[in-house]
């Protein structure tokens, strides 16, 4: 089971393999969190009406069941109404119901588990809020609850079929070739959603003029979204390509090569990398427009594997750690957060083709921030300096990534993984967060807040580390799964930590993932801007970025 790795240090070397530690379980297995959207389940671009009248179908249906009840207690209706009818519509708002983006998970059938939990509190919280501002009892705010939530569900009901007509349809600029254009206006569920207005013909990565041209090209046709599915661009110019749309202000895709695989050469077609719309075997199986492009799965790309370990007074654990590190790797990125002891020396005699970056801010998310701009691989790997990761378990995640992950995640509940330092009460917190996430994100993580990652350097646009704290791992599992990537958690034992006090707070710590989670829910779920144009100013910006492909 040997990973095939490229050394680069001062010196070169032949590509060696990776060996699996021997302490790692062969029975252990990973698990899907998340799979690529299909098309049905991507957010939508354009704001349609049918967005805006579902807060007044709710508002509606809880004003009417309010003064239905009022005029049977004979009570006084104001001013419960508008306000307990207003409040249900805020918090279903800030739980991201009327966003752009559409259920998944638990939450995506309206008759599920999930929004059962959802409606109850809710429904709740309308008719005890109504009864603090009309005298109603218990008996009297139990129909309340019963009556919005029959009225509620049968106009929802009712009005799907017509608030479904009424969703537009995206412009997409394709970035690829005529073929897959052709294949997909040939696909039948993407006629319901969006149409192929431009296609840019492929850019080799150096090439900033044409990605201008392609830029100014989103202005010319309106565009929603740019859809990337070009087959002649590495990973410098699949950045290049991601962050030079980005800097517009146009949603950007990736489209799934089902069969010219760009980062799995012996992946199978339903494990493609990449960041699909559309299912890969519903597309891959056309018999009308059959794939006529090459079959590279045979290929001999290199996985090389960037290590980012944060550090900050770590002299006591940093050469142990290092030293456990497999053989192969492309390079090990130590990121200084301004330590006050020997740090990096002694990093530097553990690890001598050690790259040293110093942060210039404070906390984990801005070390990690510092060590993912440094890092010239095209995998990378966030490892703890403090021992409590083990460096050994690196060819699990690689080979996760391999096998067509876009993001594996470490998980210490997992068969073959475990802890030796996760208390009772840190045990239970993190499954009250992992449970919260799951359901407002519609995931299936079993470790939210362990840190111990590795993904391909192409997720790195979808990621914006705008957190200090410990709450960055939360934020990056949470908006990778936002951009639609797919998620594989892989077992993982975490060890005592080697010596030294951990800075982890559980409350206050917890207390920002919470806060995260909710946050990251509300803008995932959010409406977007009805036309991002790209004037000439985000032009000037975007050709600015566009030449990013040379380090």
């Amino acid at each position: 089971m040997g990973i095939n790795k490229t050394l680069q240090n001062d010196q070169m070397q032949p590509p060696i393999e990776i060996p699996i530690d021997e302490r790692i379980s062969p029975m252990a297995h990973e698990a899907l969190v998340q799979d690529r959207p299909s098309i049905d389940s991507m957010p939508m671009a354009r704001r349609g009406i049918g967005w805006w009248l579902l807060p007044f179908i709710d508002f509606t249906c809880s004003a009417v069941a309010l003064i239905a009840v009022a005029l049977i207690a004979r009570v006084e209706v104001f001013p419960a109404l508008p306000v307990a009818p207003a409040l249900l519509v805020l918090v279903y708002g800030l739980l991201g119901v009327y966003g752009a983006r559409p259920a998944r998970g638990i939450l995506a059938d309206e008759s599920g588990v999930g929004w059962s939990v959802i409606r109850l509190l809710v429904g709740a919280l309308f008719a005890w809020s109504a009864s603090l501002l009309t005298p109603l009892d218990g008996a009297e705010q139990l129909a309340l609850f019963a009556a919005f939530a029959v009225l509620d569900f049968g106009v929802r009901a009712v009005a799907a079929p017509y608030l479904q007509s009424l969703t537009p349809i995206e412009r997409w600029v394709l970035v690829g070739d005529a073929d897959v254009a052709e294949r997909l206006q040939a696909y039948p569920p993407l006629r319901r959603h969006a149409t192929v207005v431009a296609t840019v013909p492929p850019l080799e990565p150096d090439d900033s003029a044409g990605r201008t041209r392609a830029l100014e090209l989103v202005e010319r046709h309106d565009a929603d979204r740019v859809v990337i599915a070009t087959r002649h661009a590495d990973d410098e110019g699949l950045l290049a390509l991601v962050r030079a749309f980005k800097a517009v202000g146009v949603l950007v895709s990736m489209l799934p090569r089902p069969l010219d695989l760009l980062e799995a050469p012996s992946a199978r077609p339903s494990r493609v990398g990449g960041v699909p719309l559309i299912e890969v075997e519903a597309l891959a199986a056309r018999d009308a427009l059959p794939y006529r492009g090459p079959d590279r799965r045979s290929g001999n790309r290199k996985t090389k594997v960037s290590v980012v370990v944060p550090a900050m007074n770590e002299e006591h654990n940093i050469a142990q750690v290092l030293g456990e590190l497999p053989d192969g790797l492309h390079e090990v990125i130590l990121v200084d957060g301004n330590s006050r002891d020997k740090t990096v020396e002694v990093a530097r005699r553990a690890y001598p083709s050690i790259r040293v970056t110093t942060q210039g801010g404070k906390g984990k998310g801005d070390a990690l921030r510092t060590g993912f701009a440094a890092v010239t691989g095209n995998l990378v790997v966030m490892l703890d300096a403090d021992g409590s990761a083990d460096p050994a378990e690196i060819p699990r995640f690689v080979e996760a990534l391999e096998e067509g992950a876009d993001f594996a995640k470490g998980s210490r509940f997992l068969d073959g993984g475990g802890s030796a330092d996760i208390t009772a009460l840190r045990k239970l917190g993190n499954a009250c967060l992992s449970g919260t996430a799951n359901v407002l994100h519609g995931t299936r993580f079993t470790d939210l807040c362990y840190g111990y990652n590795a993904f391909w350097v192409r997720c790195l646009p979808f990621i914006s580390l705008d957190v200090p704290g410990f709450e960055v791992e939360t934020l990056i599992n949470l908006r990778i799964a936002g951009a639609g990537m797919k998620i594989a958690e892989v077992p993982s034992y975490e060890k005592e930590r080697l010596s030294g006090v951990s800075n982890l707070n559980a409350f206050r710590d917890g207390v920002r993932v919470l806060s995260t989670i909710v946050r990251e829910a509300r803008r995932r779920r959010s409406i977007p801007s009805e036309h991002p144009v790209a004037g000439p100013a985000a032009i000037e910006q975007a050709r600015a970025a566009a030449p990013i492909a040379k380090r």
